[in-house]
């Protein structure tokens, strides 16, 4: 077994030998392939970066900053229900309950977890979950709303409404008391359309756009094939929820947290959420099993540059000898121009295939632009075909040979698995 935890070690996982043993022989290769295009965020990873956002954000502000963990909020006929006539408030009025009342935590629980590691350490600059007396008290003038992920962008907009719903943060939000923000570790990038264009304006911060199964780069044929699977076993999965087969508002998220599977990933990773089902999820019922935490990476890894330049169909640049005369950002800057040159120029497409976060990924094709390679729309130039041409042009043959487990090598004892 290899030292370091790799998102591919997942199929070999007790869990996801489970997985695998449900699918027809003919569909092995596709439902390999699915589970190897997830990107894998750990405990570890999540806090950290969560954490650096928050302070990053913080840190524009003078003065103490408001935390509050984004959850499921109650209605009244369809309606938002005031945040703090929801909530519970300690004895002295300080403080309001993190969590809600719902046994499903998994998200806000270790957000909250975070948020209160930060009002620890610095209870004057971050207030855990005020009341709005302690904001006042404080002259607290901006509001931070963290999230793990922001998938529609539903759950975001409904809690900033239920604040806004209230008397005095809408009086303190229309005379540009208070500051709205949202810190979230990812977003897709239909749900950071939908935050940034709620009536109240916030900023959206986030560490690493959202992978998603509509975008990630791979062959049409591919793509098509990985739709039709969680069509064909979402049937299987959970028939009565046909609504659910590519996850909530079809959103086909292709990223998993260690704290667990967001409902907008494809239904067959993650079903069942209810009893007497006999398909066994990758991730049942949303939750992340002790015999695949530890295939959760320290940190997100970049996609193997050759088998991706493969992927994409940029054969002679992925088999020739120009990426090993290259270091690991001319890899990238390659990649990069490989997308962008067949029309995938979304920076959640080029920041899966690279690994980069948000802020990278825009530096790097600032570079880009500078060099004149592509055009600030992200389209190629005709300098940067020519930097594609040359490297297609560079004799010699790549003699490292694609690495066991890859999506191009697929093992017998796999295959045979699923024949059993």
């Amino acid at each position: 077994m290899p030292k370091r935890p790799d998102e591919r070690l997942l199929i070999y996982s007790e869990q996801g030998q489970k997985w695998l043993n449900q699918f027809e022989p003919l569909d092995l290769e596709v439902a390999i392939k699915l589970a190897n295009s997830l990107t894998l965020v750990s405990h570890s990873e999540f806090q950290r970066k969560l954490k650096k956002q928050i302070m990053s954000v913080a840190d524009t502000y003078d003065g103490a900053v408001a935390l509050y963990a984004v959850r499921e909020l109650a209605t009244r006929d369809w309606r938002p229900i005031p945040f703090f006539e929801q909530v519970l408030v300690d004895e002295a009025s300080q403080t309001v309950n993190s969590l809600s009342a719902s046994s499903d935590q998994g998200s806000e629980a270790i957000v909250a977890q975070v948020i209160r590691s930060f009002s620890k350490e610095n209870p004057k600059k971050y207030l855990n979950h005020p009341t709005k007396e302690k904001m006042k008290e404080t002259k607290c003038n901006t509001i931070l709303f963290i999230d793990d992920i922001v998938g529609s962008g539903k759950r975001v907009r409904d809690f900033i409404d239920s604040f806004l719903s209230d008397k005095t943060i809408r009086s303190w939000r229309s005379l540009k008391y208070v500051n709205f923000d949202v810190v979230s570790y990812s977003a897709t990038d239909s749900g950071y359309d939908s935050v940034i264009s709620h009536r109240s304006a916030p900023k959206l911060h986030i560490e690493r756009d959202a992978p998603s199964f509509h975008t990630i780069p791979m062959r049409t044929e591919m793509r098509d094939k990985i739709f039709a699977l969680c069509r064909k076993y979402g049937r299987i999965a959970n028939k009565r929820r046909k609504n659910m087969w590519f996850g909530f508002h079809e959103g086909m998220a292709a990223i998993v947290f260690e704290h667990g599977c967001p409902n907008n990933t494809p239904g067959i990773l993650w079903e069942p959420d209810f009893k007497n089902s006999n398909w066994i999820g990758l991730f049942p019922n949303r939750t992340v099993s002790s015999s695949t935490q530890s295939v959760f990476p320290e940190e997100v890894k970049r996609r193997d540059t050759t088998a991706l330049l493969l992927e994409i169909g940029q054969k002679r640049i992925a088999q020739g000898g120009a990426l090993l005369r290259r270091g690991e950002l001319g890899q990238k800057i390659l990649v990069v121009l490989g997308l962008i040159a067949i029309g995938q120029r979304k920076r959640s497409t080029l920041s899966f295939a690279t690994g980069l976060n948000t802020q990278d990924c825009e530096k790097l094709l600032s570079k880009c632009i500078k060099w004149g390679f592509i055009t600030p729309q992200r389209r190629i130039t005709p300098k940067g075909n020519a930097e594609l041409n040359a490297a297609r042009k560079y004799r010699g043959k790549l003699q490292v040979p694609l690495e066991v487990g890859s999506d191009y090598y697929y093992p017998l004892q796999l295959r045979g698995a699923a024949i059993d």
